[in-house]
């Protein structure tokens, strides 16, 4: 709106400049190319500012879109979570139920560790801030769509699961796989890829969801070795309510 109103003010400027004695109209002329010139800077400053800001947000809250969120499983992540006593979460009874609000996906989870949703995500996708790693990229769980990777693949839940690396550039193929079935009863798939880095992923579970043949529900792990007890605990309380 301010600048908006300069450039009216400068056009006014201009126009009037024509109905005055020539010494009014030389200063007025300076004037006007003073303003004019400041404009410009400002303009330019605003629009490196906005450059700036959209280059380095990026990608930054970019979910199953291209960004390998999939973390290597290098036992490195454990300096971030030194406060968090896991061993003593992973027997609490203090844990409390989480349910998705569009996928009726639900697990417990302990108190201590507060989930991070993300808002207008499509995969409904959670975690948890237990690493080094940004939570933004390091998601626990997502409800993967298909069709929006390959629509061939509707239906045919192990090629999906076999072949999920492609739709990552810092994969490069499958490592392991194998059947699965948690407490609940929820059968599927546990993974691990290779990474161009010539390292593998940590463990990934992909569920089907019965009735639906166009979404499986996606679980990583996460948490650094000392908290594997807590993922399991994770992992096996996961159920799917139609």
């Amino acid at each position: 709106m301010t600048i908006f109103f300069n450039l009216i003010t400068i056009l006014f400027i201009m126009k009037n400049d024509n109905f005055e004695d020539d010494e009014s109209s030389l200063n007025k002329s300076s004037l006007v190319t003073f303003n004019v010139v400041v404009l410009i800077a400002f303009l330019v400053l605003v629009a490196g500012v906005y450059f700036w800001v959209s280059k380095k947000n990026k990608g930054e809250v970019v979910f199953p879109a291209g960004i390998n969120y999939l973390s290597p499983n290098s036992g490195n992540n454990a300096a971030q979570s030194a406060t968090i006593d896991f061993a003593k979460i992973a027997k609490s009874s203090n844990w409390i139920s989480f349910t998705g609000k569009v996928y009726k996906y639900t697990f417990l989870r302990p108190k201590e560790l507060l989930p991070l949703s993300f808002p207008n995500d499509s995969s409904e996708s959670v975690t948890f801030k237990v690493s080094s790693t940004p939570p933004e990229l390091n998601l626990m769980l997502l409800v993967e769509t298909i069709s929006a990777r390959n629509k061939d693949q509707v239906g045919k839940p192990v090629e999906f699961v076999k072949n999920y690396y492609k739709y990552f550039s810092g994969l490069k193929g499958l490592n392991s796989f194998s059947e699965f079935k948690n407490d609940k009863g929820l059968e599927g798939y546990k993974v691990t890829y290779s990474t161009k880095a010539n390292t593998v992923t940590t463990d990934n579970y992909f569920f089907v969801i019965k009735g639906d043949d166009d979404h499986m529900i996606h679980v990583a792990n996460i948490f650094p070795k000392e908290g594997d007890a807590v993922f399991q605990r994770i992992l096996n309380s996961l159920d799917y309510k139609k």
